[in-house]
């Protein structure tokens, strides 16, 4: 729901003359005397909303999973508060800004306030829409909503799908255009941009003294480009995307392909994964690719059922490194009044070749009799760390209560059950080919205005 103000003179003067600008600019040459005779609005209509999520999950392991979760509870996980400015200049040119407040993506205990959309939009017709600027990426069937827990009765989107995609946020340019067919609104959208990406990952030992073992974090620059098309009308929503991603680390350091076997003797030997280890050496890129293809939707059945599928494929490209895997989830819910309980199924498997390279640096050792067999093994074990393979699979259940027609109370229960999960941070010490499990009990209170 937006809401209008009176603004400070200042600002209403610049946004003004802004408006004015642009509306001079697009002004025919010749009008009607009755027209010109309507006075121009002194400044742009500005509204505002806000929206959040207050979230308590907890497990009954003492690890932590999607890097908050652990049996002493958490708010960082699921909490989120936001505020949206809204500005309308004239019919066809208006502006966005959205500021997020959530966990920090560098520090696993501080929390950061960041712009999540900035963009100014220009719509020439009701059919078209073009904006520039930092926004949303529609990889998924929920993603502009990812943040606003208000407008979904989960009290979390499944993992499995809405933690994998490269990046969420883009600053670049994205054309949507809408039609009407077949009895409800088919849009495409067609966007390219870039932004910079603080990726984790988590070591179990690391290499001490030049990788410390615990959460690191890494700065890649990530660019996409993509087409989304959506269907949808009072009941049902689909929506297919195709989409090309590519990452280039800031360090400029090179991204190992894959690790190369290096004999150390008759019947030893262990994988090279850098060309500052003894070896025949190992191939590196300097960035590498993923396409990123989904298909999902919303189908709203009699008495109010709701069927939700989602299937997604990633493909990497140029290193066997990185992630290579296909996702899926299912969510069935019932509206029962206030209330509408539902089950999720999620699963994500890595294909062969990304889950057959982890399981073989971490499978194989070098015996002790080798001169610097602690070294060679750590090394291995730290590139397996580093994979992000999964044989992952999750049911939940939960309960969503309407306590406004602007808030919800969510519950859910939720049970995991990983061969090899990325999403765990596997204690030092022990193995990543364990089969674990891990319970999340969360309670979450979301909300717009």
């Amino acid at each position: 729901m937006i809401r209008t103000f009176p603004v400070a003179r200042l600002l209403a003067a610049l946004l003004a003359a802004w408006a004015g600008a642009a509306a001079a600019q697009a002004e025919p040459p010749d009008l009607p005397p009755e027209a010109a005779a309507v006075p121009a609005p002194a400044h742009p209509v500005l509204g505002w909303s806000a929206f959040g999520t207050l979230g308590w999950a907890q497990s009954n392991r003492a690890w932590r999973y999607q890097r908050h979760i652990d049996d002493d509870g958490t708010v960082r996980r699921d909490s989120v508060l936001g505020a949206q400015l809204d500005a309308q200049f004239s019919p066809e040119w208006s502006a966005t800004l959205q500021a997020r407040l959530a966990p920090s993506d560098e520090n696993g205990s501080a929390w950061s306030l960041r712009p999540s959309w900035a963009f100014v939009a220009w719509r020439p017709d009701n059919n078209w829409l073009v904006r520039g600027g930092k926004l949303r990426v529609p990889f998924f069937l929920r993603s502009e909503q990812l943040d606003v827990g208000q407008t979904y009765d989960e009290a979390r989107l499944p993992a499995e799908l809405y933690t994998i995609a490269p990046t969420s946020d883009l600053s670049g340019a994205h054309v949507s255009h809408s039609m009407d067919l077949g009895g409800g609104e088919l849009s495409v959208d067609v966007y390219s941009g870039s932004t910079g990406v603080k990726r984790r990952s988590w070591t179990r030992e690391g290499l001490p003294p030049l990788v410390p073992a615990g959460e690191g974090i890494s700065r890649v620059t990530t660019r996409a480009t993509g087409i989304v098309l959506t269907w949808s009308d009072e009941r049902t929503k689909i929506r297919a995307g195709a989409h090309a991603v590519r990452t280039r680390m800031n360090d400029q350091s090179g991204i190992l392909v894959r690790p190369t076997w290096a004999p150390l003797g008759p019947g030893v030997g262990y994988w090279q994964t850098s060309n500052a280890l003894p070896g025949p050496g190992v191939e590196s890129v300097d960035s590498f690719r993923n396409y990123l293809f989904v298909l999902g939707g919303e189908f709203g059945l009699p008495q109010g059922w709701r069927v939700s599928p989602e299937l997604v494929r990633l493909v990497q490209a140029d290193t066997h490194m990185g992630m290579d895997a296909w996702a899926g989830a299912l969510t069935v819910s019932r509206s029962m009044g206030r209330l509408t309980p539902y089950v999720s199924l999620a699963w994500l498997h890595s294909t062969g070749s990304s889950y057959e390279i982890g399981e073989q640096l971490e499978s194989t050792q070098v015996p002790a009799m080798v001169p610097g067999s602690a070294m060679l093994n750590a090394t291995m074990r730290l590139a397996a760390d580093r994979v992000p393979s999964y044989r992952q699979n999750s049911v939940a259940l939960g309960l969503a209560w309407a306590l406004t027609p602007t808030s919800k109370l969510k519950a859910e229960w939720s049970h995991t059950r990983a061969k090899r999960s990325a999403m765990i941070d596997v204690p030092a010490g022990e193995s990543l080919l364990k089969p674990r499990s891990v319970d999340v009990l969360s309670v979450n209170y979301s909300f717009v205005f």
